[in-house]
């Protein structure tokens, strides 16, 4: 039996471990006091002297005062920078260290309380840089001065917050985006940036105090976690290193002092920068997400993530949430099968079904973060369609629609189209006999047809489409028909435009080469000849398609007579986009030209029917005969049981990335035997399994839209 004294003393031991481990995480939110690891500290308590020795104090710059205001709580004084005018650009500047010039691990932080802002580009605080290590810049500077080593950013139009550096080597920003409408006038917000190597992933945190939104608090248990997530910025093998600079730190704006947009008018306090991941009682860290493309019927669909604590509490409950089209969610448990891999399965659904999905995870403490961050405040899911191989996924005659109302889509997939702009969808005469319809556009009124987005990606596409423009010639940049990222013109599954002069633009971006089909590095599918001009008033059917490495484009008159035609062998896919297709226009937030005509029999495949090849192209040999497999087959591996070598045979219907991995029972990776872009075609893989012990043996095919798994049995 233990003595009270004894229950007592253990009860304290307990305490003191437990303490310990609280202890064992940084100070979050401030005061803070500087140790081995601050490379800038400055608290603003009636000056900007930093606390460390490893940089200098700042410089001051314009209107700058000292006040401690009422919601000060716990500290001091904070730093006002005010710039309620352009000409004022009041910031700091910290003077250049190698200290400041960051690369590897680290952990920023700061308070900060927007008094106004602005919401376009004419405006001087429409882009606020609340840190801002910029590249060289500057009439002698090498690189400008927005690739930058490290931002800490506001974008005023959207109220978010902005978080990230320049990579060199993708050339491209490494950055989170907070959603929109997060910052507020008037509140304070604890802003954390991270950047953890080991994980190749950086990470946002928007905290603020739950109890009075306008006050700091240095209090942790009062701090609300607004927004949290991370970017996984190693998934596509990149290193993700920084950009380094000489230039100095800025702190309220940019070093484009002369024509600058990014002056912060408001309140900061509390800037922190470390070299190292600061030890913060955090959510847990989802990455790693499958994010699967369409599926067939037949299959169940595997969902896996990597999931892991950085806090001192464990992890808990690891959930994967799905829908299918449009009934209830459903919840599954996730299983651990080894260290922070966590897998679920989907069941098989049927043709024409639209899953979204998202993941959850929790602390035993109770933190919680999902995957995607925004899952479940913006409706921000993953999502893959049913299909199947070979079929048309788009039907739009016309031919049963009534003036002010939507088009229907009349293959089997029946995705949701919707008529915008200004006026209520009109249908005329179409193209061929008596009953025949087309719908009105008008660039007037700005009008266009968005698709649900689900099943209109594919690696190999068909577009067919007539279209007659009235009036006059559209203008440039007049998009027919666009599947892709209406923010980034060129990110295109496939698009069809209108150049100067009425010239016919058919093109699709192959991200794995940087290849843009069309008018830039694919001569072959510009429709360019004389007569290709199209002319207000006249019909054209176009059909423009990318199967099995071929290309082509083939624009014809009214009578089916082919006014121009070329085509030709790509060497990788085209980009694939969880964007709605277009038709029409880019859609309402896009300022570009909107098509002023009628169009009609508006056709999508998810491959090239062969009664579309150009016969220019038939007796190539870049198309594949008859033989060329239907779908994405993964055989029976021969012989089985084996001892100790056997053949794995799979097909694949169009080129793709493949990956073929053997496992055991439990899910660790024996070997993977095949990692790399293939053709067409069918393959057969050996595998010897000499090495191993009896027993059965798992191998899985995955491609970009097909994941299957067989089981295999070694006797010795």
């Amino acid at each position: 039996m233990i003595r009270p004294v004894f229950r007592f003393f253990i009860f304290l031991l307990f305490v003191g471990i437990f303490t310990a481990k609280v202890k064992g995480q940084d100070n979050f939110g401030g005061p803070y006091e500087p140790d081995s690891t601050t490379v800038l500290l400055m608290h603003f308590d009636g000056d900007v002297t930093n606390e460390t020795n490893r940089t200098g104090d700042a410089r001051i710059f314009g209107d700058v005062s000292y006040i401690s205001t009422k919601s000060a709580g716990d500290f001091d004084q904070q730093l006002r920078l005010n710039n309620d005018a352009a000409q004022k650009k009041s910031h700091l500047q910290v003077p250049d260290t190698a200290a400041l010039d960051l690369t590897g691990n680290w952990t920023m932080e700061l308070w900060v309380n927007v008094f106004t802002f602005g919401t376009d580009s004419d405006d001087w605080r429409w882009q606020p840089r609340l840190y801002f290590k910029p590249g060289d810049g500057g009439p002698d500077g090498d690189v400008p001065y927005y690739y930058s080593n490290y931002f800490f950013n506001i974008f005023g139009s959207n109220r978010d917050f902005a978080t990230g550096y320049w990579n060199p080597e993708a050339e491209n920003w490494v950055e989170i985006r907070s959603p929109q409408n997060v910052m507020k006038v008037g509140e304070w917000f604890h802003l954390t940036f991270i950047r953890d190597t080991s994980r190749q992933m950086i990470m946002q945190m928007i905290h603020q105090n739950a109890n009075n939104r306008a006050q700091l608090t240095s209090n942790p248990d009062n701090l609300e976690l607004v927004h949290f997530e991370i970017l996984d910025y190693g998934s596509d093998g990149l290193t993700g290193q920084p950009r380094t600079s000489d230039q100095p730190l800025f702190i309220g704006t940019s070093p484009q002092l002369d024509t600058t947009f990014a002056n912060l008018d408001g309140f900061i306090d509390e800037v922190r920068i470390s070299n190292t991941v600061r030890r913060f009682n955090i959510p847990p860290i989802i990455s790693n997400v499958t994010n699967l493309d369409n599926q067939q019927s037949d299959i169940s669909y595997e969902i896996s993530a990597s999931v892991e604590t950085m806090s001192y509490l464990n992890l808990g409950q690891v959930r994967l949430h799905y829908q299918v089209d449009d009934r209830s969610w459903n919840a599954v448990d996730m299983s651990n099968k080894t260290g922070a891999a966590y897998r679920a399965t989907i069941p098989s659904q049927e043709v024409g079904s639209t899953i979204k999905y998202w993941i959850s995870a929790e602390t035993k403490g109770g933190l919680r973060a999902t995957k995607p961050a925004s899952a479940q405040s913006s409706n921000t899911y993953y999502r893959f369609g049913i299909w199947r191989d070979s079929t048309q996924v788009l039907e739009l005659s016309f031919d049963e629609s009534t003036d002010g109302e939507d088009p229907d889509d009349q293959s089997q997939y029946d995705a949701a189209v919707s008529y915008e702009g200004l006026t209520e969808p009109k249908y005329g005469a179409g193209d061929e006999e008596e009953g025949d319809q087309a719908l009105h556009f008008s660039s007037e009124d700005s009008t266009y047809l968005g698709v649900s987005p689900t099943f209109q990606s594919s690696d190999n596409f068909l577009v067919d489409l007539k279209f007659k423009a009235q009036d006059s010639v559209p203008r440039a940049g007049t998009r027919l028909i666009y599947k892709g990222l209406p923010g980034v013109f060129y990110y295109s599954n496939y698009q069809v435009f209108i150049d100067e002069g009425g010239l016919i633009r058919p093109s699709a971006y192959l991200p794995n080469n940087e290849t843009y089909l069309g008018p830039i590095l694919g001569p072959f599918l510009i429709l360019d000849s004389p007569e290709s001009r199209i002319e207000a008033g006249k019909w054209y059917h176009l059909i423009f398609g990318l199967d099995s490495g071929v290309a082509f484009a083939r624009l014809k008159n009214l009578e089916g007579d082919i006014i121009n035609e070329r085509g030709g062998p790509v060497d990788h896919s085209p980009v694939t986009t969880d964007d709605s297709l277009f038709i029409g226009g880019l859609g309402s937030e896009v300022s570009a030209p909107h098509f002023n005509g009628l169009m009609d029999d508006i056709r999508v495949f998810n491959y090239a029917p062969n009664r579309y090849l150009p016969d220019s192209l038939r007796d190539t040999g870049l198309k594949p005969a008859s033989s060329t497999p239907k779908r994405v087959e993964l055989k029976q591996n021969y012989p089985n049981p084996f001892n100790p070598s056997t053949s794995i045979t799979y097909k694949l219907p169009r080129p793709s990335n493949v990956k073929l991995s053997v496992y055991t029972v439990t899910g660790k990776k024996v070997i993977t035997l095949v990692d790399e872009f293939r053709q067409t075609g069918s393959y057969t893989v050996s595998f010897n399994g000499s090495e191993l012990a009896s027993g059965v043996y798992i191998y899985r095919l995955r491609t970009r839209d097909f994941t299957k798994t067989r089981k295999m049995l070694m006797i010795k």
